[in-house]
């Protein structure tokens, strides 16, 4: 198969494509979608032989700034996506980023929430075809453990919840010299200014590259992340990947107003935020490459110890993140589909999106940390599931009595580790 330039987008259905073959002719793909406030007109670049449908949905976002949201069917945030799917999207990014490597060490970053489980995987793909190059991963988050100092801000302006924070890495996440590589995951991209913005921080902050490579499972810039980047960072070399690339046009209706965002709720949780050091949640300090291949290890361990005797037999198992926490929900349905189940995966998010064709159905509760703001659970009918496990980072409080009665039975692995037997008549 011949690895794309970074011009081209790579699609699921190129895996087993032989080798040399010829493209065929084709003519850029145009799409419209209407929606209550304006229309969304697409145009695909590139050769796509696979409905858009196998890559995303048009939502309507109940956000003044952006009153539309690409929905990914591969990433497990608004869809459930079976683990064969995301790991094929994952791998696929890292086959795509190899040859914008160079030779340096590397630094992995992607955005909260939607995007945390994305860049980790992302990540791991590159440690594996990399074994012994010095490697790390930083993600940005929306939480800060107590008494702790931010290394850097940055903004994602069009986002309902704009900021975000980085953390000081620990040792080893940093690359050390003139030739490192910065990868820069996002789930889409529209004008590449919310990855201008991070790359800018970490000039900054005095984060040398010679190299970033921007990482997208769909990218509408028409390459315009490519110049924003290379605006913040003019020494450096800028190139861009997808699995889906082209450009939009967003056409408002007149006299029509956008969907303002949901109001903020009493808080339905304690108020939690995250430890400084905690086993299996967001690595928000980074991670070695080092630290993740012994990560990856002792969960591996943990599942098949403490959850896998827990299921059925060959049963249709819902694994649900919560927020920034996918990385290991993630992992742990891997490792329950390699065990003879049927397993998928989908988080909760704090993404406001309207009921509508592609988000059939709701859970709308208040987050898990005490914020007092919404959060959701989309497509998802616990009815469909001999099996429902839910990841939180917090403790057994920090799961809503909305969802614990809108889930019924089921599994909570908490913050801890430790696993309780949900249901909607027990109370946390």
């Amino acid at each position: 198969m011949t690895v794309p330039s970074a011009q081209h987008s790579l699609h699921l259905s190129d895996i087993g494509d032989a080798e040399g073959e010829k493209a065929e002719s084709w003519q850029p793909d145009v799409t419209r979608h209407t929606l209550s406030t304006g229309t969304l007109t697409l145009e695909i670049e590139g050769r796509n032989t696979r409905p858009l449908s196998d890559f995303f949905r048009i939502a309507e976002r109940q956000n003044p700034k952006r009153a539309f949201l690409f929905v990914s069917t591969i990433l497990g945030r608004h869809i459930p996506v079976t683990t064969f799917t995301h790991r094929a999207a994952l791998d696929q990014l890292a086959d795509i980023v190899l040859p914008h490597l160079g030779s340096g060490p590397i630094l992995v970053m992607s955005y909260a929430e939607t995007a945390v489980g994305l860049g980790l995987g992302v990540f791991e793909g590159l440690r594996q075809k990399c074994p012994g190059r010095s490697m790390g991963y930083l993600p940005t988050t929306r939480l800060c453990p107590e008494g702790v100092i931010p290394w850097m801000k940055t903004r994602e302006d069009h986002s309902h919840a704009a900021d975000h924070v980085i953390l000081p890495p620990r040792a080893g996440v940093l690359p050390v010299g003139n030739d490192a590589t910065l990868v820069l995951v996002d789930d889409e991209t529209t004008t590449g200014n919310t990855f201008k913005g991070l790359a800018l921080e970490l000039f900054r902050a005095g984060v040398t590259v010679a190299r970033v490579v921007l990482v997208t499972l769909t990218d509408w810039s028409d390459k315009h992340c490519i110049t924003a980047v290379r605006d913040a960072l003019p020494d450096a070399s800028v190139n861009a990947v997808s699995l889906l690339s082209g450009s939009y046009t967003w056409s408002p209706s007149p006299g029509i107003q956008p969907h303002p965002l949901p109001p903020r709720c009493p808080p339905g949780c304690p108020f939690w935020v995250p430890e400084s050091a905690e086993s299996f949640g967001v690595p928000r300090f980074g991670l070695s490459s080092h630290d993740m291949a012994r990560d990856n290890k002792a969960w591996a361990e943990h599942v098949d110890l403490r959850l896998l005797p827990l299921l059925k037999p060959a049963a249709r198992v819902l694994v649900v993140g919560t927020g920034e926490h996918v990385w290991h929900p993630f992992l742990a349905a891997e490792r329950i589909s390699q065990n003879g189940h049927e397993a998928s995966l989908i988080s909760t998010t704090r993404s406001p999106v309207l009921l509508g064709p592609v988000i059939k159905n709701q859970i709308s509760f208040p987050d898990h940390y005490g914020l007092g703001i919404n959060m959701y659970l989309n497509n998802v009918d616990p009815s469909e599931w001999d099996e429902v496990i839910l990841f939180t980072e917090t403790g057994l409080s920090g799961v809503p009595a909305e969802l614990r009665s809108a889930l019924g039975r089921g599994w909570i692995v908490d913050g801890l580790q430790q696993i309780t037997l949900m249901s909607k008549d027990v109370a946390p």
